[in-house]
């Protein structure tokens, strides 16, 4: 990619180590970036996101990794800065599994391990900039689609984003003539398709408790924490949008959920109330446009969720009489109920 001009990109470039930002701003320098902004701190952080337009962040993650966590899902939400499909980088010295898997899961482009070559690192870019790959949204995920070939026959559709890291680089004047409405619209999408995602959510714990779960699958406790986190964040979302009729809907589902109390005593007449709020906060929000062409992939997660209660359980079951048989009564009963209780999560 000869042809790149990364002089005229703007990088916002996090590290609050000073000899690593001074390591990584020189890989950068490098690798022909020269608009690069430092900062050592989440205030300036938070701040330089909000008042610049960086086409390109990185970010050390291991020194501060459940704030960077959060900020970058703030950021694929709309929430922080001014493009919520800017290319995010996410540097760390950690090598544990658990980390890897919060840095990829909250939404970042991509992850190095440091300590890295200049060579390694443009390479990466490289990869961000020709091939970086579509997002798609979950009620929880904004990030890259990162499913396997294999996976990709599920509903969830892939988003393609704005990427001003290319159109910066490569000098694309039709796609930075219109960055406005481009970044307009996939927002829209992104927002669309998440509130989609919420309701269903909702929609399939209430079916996950009005459905008889298959022979031999344990009950599912009703969730009811999830329930009000999801139709919270509903009723915020429709207010941020400025719709009204949308948010006084989720109001009344946020109210319901309340009356439900531990769960414990909640009658299917409650369930379905909160079922159908759920679905009319989207179609108010969709004007119009309901659920029902959902049903099918709602139908299809409760009946993969039943199956795959039902198997945790034979299985542990199946465990806990072999280790009966040599001894281990105690240590499987303690399993099972731990395998029963994640399975239901």
């Amino acid at each position: 990619m000869s042809e790149a001009d990364y002089a005229k990109a703007p990088v916002l470039l996090f590290d609050p180590v000073h000899v690593n930002q001074r390591t990584t701003r020189y890989a950068l320098f490098e690798i022909g970036f020269r608009k690069i902004e430092c900062v050592s701190n989440m205030r300036d952080f938070k701040v330089a996101l909000t008042e610049t337009s960086p086409v390109l962040v990185v970010a050390e993650s291991s020194a501060t990794d459940v704030d960077i966590f959060k900020l970058v899902r703030s950021v694929r939400r709309s929430e922080l800065g001014r493009n919520a499909f800017v290319v995010i980088l996410l540097t760390t010295w950690s090598r544990d599994t658990n980390h890897i898997r919060k840095a990829i899961e909250c939404g970042a482009d991509d992850v190095i391990v440091r300590p890295f070559s200049t060579m390694f690192a443009e390479e990466r870019v490289r990869t961000l900039i020709r091939n970086r790959k579509d997002f798609i949204v979950t009620s929880d995920y904004i990030g890259p689609d990162r499913r396997k070939d294999t996976e990709r026959h599920s509903e969830l559709q892939a988003i393609t984003v704005p990427n001003f890291l290319h159109a910066t680089v490569m000098n694309d004047e039709t796609a930075l003539a219109r960055a406005g409405s481009w970044l307009r619209e996939a927002q829209e999408a992104v927002l669309g398709e998440r509130l989609r995602r919420m309701a269903m959510r909702i929609v399939i714990s209430i079916e996950m408790q009005l459905t008889k779960p298959l022979e031999g699958a344990p009950p599912v406790k009703l969730d009811v924490a999830d329930l009000a986190r999801t139709s919270r964040e509903l009723r915020v979302q429709m207010i941020k949008a400025s719709r009204a009729e949308a948010g006084e809907v989720a109001a009344a589902l946020v109210d319901q959920v309340a009356g439900l109390g531990d769960g414990s005593e909640a009658t299917t007449r409650n369930l379905q109330l909160i079922k159908e709020l759920a679905m009319a906060t989207y179609a108010a929000y969709a004007n119009g446009d309901s659920l029902d062409r959902s049903k099918g992939e709602i139908d299809r997660t409760v009946a993969n969720l039943r199956t795959r209660l039902q198997t945790r359980s034979v299985d542990e079951k199946l465990r806990a009489q072999a280790n009966a048989a040599s001894g281990t009564a105690d240590e499987t009963g303690q399993g099972e109920s731990a395998g029963i209780k994640r399975a239901a999560m």
